[in-house]
């Protein structure tokens, strides 16, 4: 890998990435609201001479960077998160520069690092770097919502088994080898409805759902560490009452919970472990489903089941990233974990596909207000990506 040559054509594009990345971020992307922000990054993508450009089914951007045998993924997603009730200094969705920053909704989360995968391509493409490889620079939508499922979407439909991917997420410019998981379960307490006057001649499922909301606190408390990736987590986050009237109990109560899971946790387990504690035995537990209709006119969805996952220091991926992070920079990189869940879930928590994570941006940054990200740092991920694949192909 030639690191010289990478950086002088990193700092040849900053002007057009930089422009490239406010243009996108001042276009409004609400989950399942995607359509301008795709047509863009088309746009984008015939400008730098992308050798195949796909919008998939489902509604996905890709770009294809030569034919090789072997198959490197970066993805990234193009759907931000809304700002209604915070107070911006500036306006979220109309990117602003200062101070070596862009200030705008997504800059961090997740157009600034989707922008680097993307002008990075053009380098691995302008240098000659891909090599044995066929790269796609993938622009996902709905990860806001439902991460992994439009990723997962496009592996399917062209059948594509990656030997490697990159999570273009905020990472503070360290390498991820693995993040928590996520699921929400929902667990539903069947009532007796009667006259709320004469409540004692039925069953009231608030009541029936206490001793499990307060038994899954002390749950909380004693989830194991992993030694990997920390401790996992749970809470109740909504309470939901079915009720033919406020004069009548319910007919129905739902809990609502978020858990934070490790890769000690199962498919099978999480439902379990909750059938045990108080009154666990008197509901129905099981994954929520997500549904919206897509900016293509249907009705997507999934279930809200994300794994956790970590891969080996040993892997190779591992290997190529330090020895470019290295290359390029002159000092050693910080490998760590995700605290969060991104598009990884899919390739490597569900699929196995050697995945790591990687991306400019203070992370505590994501869903706030004021989100920016540092210019120079958006150089160094683009930098890195370029490196990884000469990397991989040496």
């Amino acid at each position: 890998m030639n690191a010289k040559d990478i950086l002088t054509a990193v700092d040849t594009e900053k002007n057009n990435l930089v422009n490239f990345l406010s243009d996108i971020v001042s276009i409004e992307s609400i989950t399942c609201n995607e359509e301008a922000v795709v047509t863009r990054v088309k746009k984008e993508m015939e400008v730098l001479g992308y050798d195949e450009i796909i919008t998939d089914i489902f509604g996905n951007i890709i770009g294809r960077i030569g034919n090789g045998p072997k198959i490197l993924v970066f993805d990234a997603h193009l759907d931000v998160v809304d700002v209604k009730g915070q107070e911006w200094e500036t306006d979220p969705f109309k990117a602003i520069i200062k101070d070596g920053k862009i200030f705008g909704r997504g800059t961090i989360d997740d157009k600034g690092p989707f922008a680097c995968t993307l002008y990075a391509g053009k380098i691995i493409k302008d240098l000659k770097l891909a090599g044995k490889y066929t790269v796609y620079v993938v622009g996902s939508i709905v990860e806001e919502e439902c991460e992994g499922l439009a990723l997962g979407a496009f592996l399917r439909e062209f059948e594509l088994t990656p030997d490697q991917v990159v999570i273009a997420e905020s990472s503070e410019l360290e390498i991820c080898r693995g993040h928590k998981g996520r699921a929400q379960i929902t667990a539903t307490f069947k009532g007796e409805s009667v006259h709320a006057s004469m409540h004692h001649n039925g069953v009231n499922p608030i009541e029936t759902a206490l001793p499990f909301l307060n038994g899954l606190v002390e749950f909380d408390r004693n989830i194991p560490d992993d030694p990997e990736l920390g401790k996992g987590h749970i809470t109740a986050v909504d309470t939901r009452c079915d009720s033919l009237s406020l004069s009548s109990l319910p007919t129905s109560t739902k809990i609502v919970m978020d858990r934070r899971t490790t890769t000690l946790d199962t498919y099978e387990s999480l439902i379990q472990e909750l059938k045990k504690l108080p009154n666990g035995d008197k509901c129905e537990l099981e994954y929520a489903e997500w549904k919206d209709k897509g900016y293509k006119g249907f009705e997507i969805g999934g279930e809200e089941y994300f794994p956790a996952w970590v891969l080996s220091k040993k892997h190779p991926l591992i290997k190529s990233g330090v020895e470019a992070y290295k290359e390029l920079f002159k000092k050693d990189p910080v490998v760590t974990t995700w605290g969060f869940s991104t598009n990884g879930n899919y390739t490597m928590g569900k699929n196995g596909f050697p995945t790591i994570g990687f991306g400019p941006g203070e992370m505590a940054l994501c869903h706030l207000e004021n989100e920016h990200v540092v210019i120079d740092d958006l150089l160094t991920a683009t930098a890195f990506y370029a490196g990884l694949a000469a990397s991989m192909e040496a």
